[in-house]
């Protein structure tokens, strides 16, 4: 190929400009760049998927429930019923055949005299259904959406406890889905509400310094000077009690939601300190960015600086803190219903209910 051909195709198809390939790089927004970085690393994407999973189990826990909340049985024989088994092998064929299970009876074992729960093998077969219909037994779905569709069940008057039945006969399967509910939403809705909270003062503390720094880190020293756990002790125990005048504002006794609403707001306001002051920390430094500097220079308001130009560089750190925290708020909730002062059993269900039960 000649010098002069040369010459006429790099007329014709010029090399794009440096600044064309910076900006079209600039023009991601930092959303997608988190994102891209973080769905490089598989364990990550791994556990996202898992807390997914997690979370649309509870979101539709009235589907996949069997049965429902609080419903159970009069009987003693229903009671402390162990988990029962499924069967996929037909025992006459050898082969698989659709899931079923036996009814369980109880005895007394001969020599400990304990109460045992054996199989009826010589007993009919109750085959699991799926997408079954239990009009007694109506749920909402995000408390929006009624139905009585259930993803599996048996037939009537059999029982199929997959996780067995606690000591009022209640199957323990159902109350696990519906605890996920209350025990899961406070983890992020307290969350929320602390990093909300941290980053909002920690920019502006970090961002203007002086008197408003120094007034917000001593709000910050006031907070944490406060036990959250015990705060919601004494919270619960005064609102809980009907002859207390502080409970008055509330009715004679909390209800359900009232609770869910107090542990959420108290979790998140003493838990957002240290968010603030590692958020404060970081605007210290982004502020002397030149990419700050040349929005100011551009005329965007102190606003817009702290909150599209600043508070973009803390993603990483909000990430991590989403990661930890939920899981503290969490512990948080179930060590309240372990101690009776979370959301009442009668109409609602926790992983704290379920583990005091179990003791």
């Amino acid at each position: 190929m000649s010098d002069r051909s040369r010459d006429d195709a790099a007329v014709r198809d010029p090399a794009p400009p440096v600044a064309a390939t910076v900006g079209a790089s600039a023009s991601k927004g930092q959303a997608r760049i988190v994102w891209e970085q973080f769905k490089r690393h598989n364990v990550a994407i791994f556990g996202l998927g898992v807390l997914v999973v997690m979370y649309l189990m509870a979101a539709f826990a009235g589907f996949i429930a069997p049965y429902g909340m609080n419903e159970y049985r009069r009987s003693p024989s229903a009671a402390f019923v162990p988990p029962m088994q499924v069967h996929w092998i037909d025992p006459e064929t050898g082969g698989l055949t659709r899931p079923f299970i036996y009814n369980y009876a109880s005895g007394r074992d001969p020599v400990t005299r304990q109460q045992v729960w054996l199989e009826e093998i010589d007993g009919p077969r109750y085959p699991i259904e799926f997408f079954v219909r239990r009009p007694n037994q109506p749920y909402k779905i995000l408390g929006i959406f009624r139905s009585d569709l259930r993803l599996f069940g048996v037939e009537e008057p059999a029982r199929v406890f997959l996780w067995g039945t606690n000591n009022l006969g209640k199957d323990l399967f159902s109350r696990v889905m519906y605890g996920a509910q209350v025990s899961l939403t406070i983890g992020v809705l307290a969350v929320w509400v602390s990093l909300v909270l941290g980053l909002v003062l920690g920019v502006i503390a970090g961002f203007y310094g002086g008197l408003m720094d120094d007034f917000i880190m001593r709000l910050v020293e006031v907070f944490d000077a406060i036990p959250g756990l015990f705060l919601l002790i004494v919270l619960a125990t005064l609102l809980k009690d009907p002859r207390n005048p502080l409970a008055q504002l509330f009715g004679l006794q909390m209800t359900s939601a009232q609770t869910f609403l107090m542990i959420v707001v108290v979790l998140g306001l003493v838990g957002w300190g240290g968010i603030a002051r590692t958020i404060r920390s970081l605007v210290f430094s982004l502020r002397e960015m030149d990419y700050a500097a040349a929005a100011k220079a551009l005329g965007a308001s102190e606003s817009r600086v702290m909150f599209r130009h600043l508070l973009p560089g803390t993603a990483s750190y909000v990430m991590v803190v989403l990661t930890l925290a939920i899981p503290g708020f969490i512990l948080a909730e179930v060590g309240l219903s372990f101690l009776g002062l979370g959301p009442s059993e009668l109409d609602s269900s926790s992983w704290g209910i379920l583990l005091r039960d179990a003791t």
